[in-house]
């Protein structure tokens, strides 16, 4: 079935079908809901070719990561895409995953852009001071930031609240009479990583302690990272008392140390980590129940996927940049305590 039948069966123009299908505001929402109910009943599609020629759009959606988190066994990247993909999908865009290896990132934006084989991009991992938000800007390609940096200029992004990802567990370890509090935290060149570090410091400066560099690591947010790094903070003098993790990864590396020295969570070592349940791992099911802190990581994908379809079907609304910080629970379980002998 084509465009012209299409509209005949229903009874109005071609042109009204068409805008209907793309959200036009002009079109009642009455007669968009019903071109939509009656596109699904009957099995309609538009014709991507000749409506790209009449509204200038691909319908797409670039997301560029690095080739390495597909590879990787650990990594929260499929939750993040299942959230983009379901919020695309919902208004009829489709996602062009733009992989890159390590040098070749700036050659696939500038790629992107010049081709206009994508409407708008969606760029994660933020870095501190990331070239990619002053490049797309320069660009004149619609893009959303997934976390914040370091700019002067402006840009749309989805973030969660970092700072509170260390601070609110590091305040409730304080409370309960910890000092020595170890960090595992992601690698410094990331966003996320510099901003939870300054959630750390700041709670512990509030109470005057000035927190041990040796305990104080960043990382890959690997089981094995959080399991060698537990290993050799267990092996020093001064052990700390408590460890706060960037990631239910590192925490499982962190459980399997403790279990090896025969040191149980919450009663000999308190553990807190970062993302309350992932695809595939849950922190209700560690042995005891892990604390965490919890933003989901879906919704964030989500809200990316919203937000740049939003701002290039809506320019004249999205005149500023979007910016979106969700806030972060702490969800106290079995693995926190006092520091032994308190």
């Amino acid at each position: 079935m084509d465009l012209k039948m299409f509209a005949e069966r229903l009874g109005i123009s071609q042109s009204t079908v068409s805008r209907a299908l793309a959200g036009h505001e002009q079109i009642s929402a009455k007669t968009r809901q019903r071109v939509a109910e009656a596109a699904a009943e009957l099995g309609y599609r538009p014709n991507q070719a000749a409506r790209r020629l009449a509204t200038g759009r691909a319908n797409a959606i670039g997301l560029v990561f690095p080739l390495a988190r597909l590879l990787m066994a650990q990594t929260n990247f499929v939750d993040v895409l299942a959230g983009i993909t379901g919020a695309l999908k919902q208004r009829d865009f489709d996602l062009v995953l733009a992989p890159f290896d390590e040098d070749d990132e700036e050659s696939i934006l500038r790629r992107l852009a010049a081709t206009r084989s994508v409407d708008g991009i969606i760029v994660t991992r933020a870095r501190v001071h990331d070239y990619r938000v002053p490049l797309l800007h320069s660009l004149g390609l619609p893009f959303i930031l997934h976390g914040r940096t370091e700019t002067d200029t402006p840009y749309s992004f989805v973030d969660i609240d970092n700072e509170a990802i260390f601070m609110k567990p590091a305040n409730l370890l304080l409370n309960l009479g910890h000092k020595r509090i170890a960090t595992l935290n992601g690698l410094p060149e990331f966003m996320y990583s510099a901003t939870r570090r300054r959630g750390f410091h700041r709670a512990c400066e509030a109470r005057g302690i000035l927190p041990d560099p040796a305990l104080q690591h960043e990382t890959s947010m690997t089981e094995e990272s959080g399991y060698a790094l537990t290993m050799q903070m267990l092996a020093s003098p001064s052990p700390p008392t408590a460890i706060i993790c960037g990631a239910l990864f590192l925490a499982q590396g962190v459980y399997r140390a403790l279990k090896e020295h025969a040191l149980q969570p919450g009663r000999d070592i308190s553990v807190i980590a970062h993302d309350d349940q992932l695809r595939g791992i849950h922190a209700n099911s560690f042995e005891p129940s892990l604390t965490t802190t919890a933003a989901s990581v879906r919704l964030s994908g989500e809200h990316l996927g919203e937000f740049i379809v939003d701002q290039i079907l809506h320019p004249e609304k999205n005149i500023q940049p979007k910016q979106d910080i969700a806030p972060v629970d702490l969800v106290v379980r079995d693995s926190i305590g006092p520091p032994p002998g308190r």
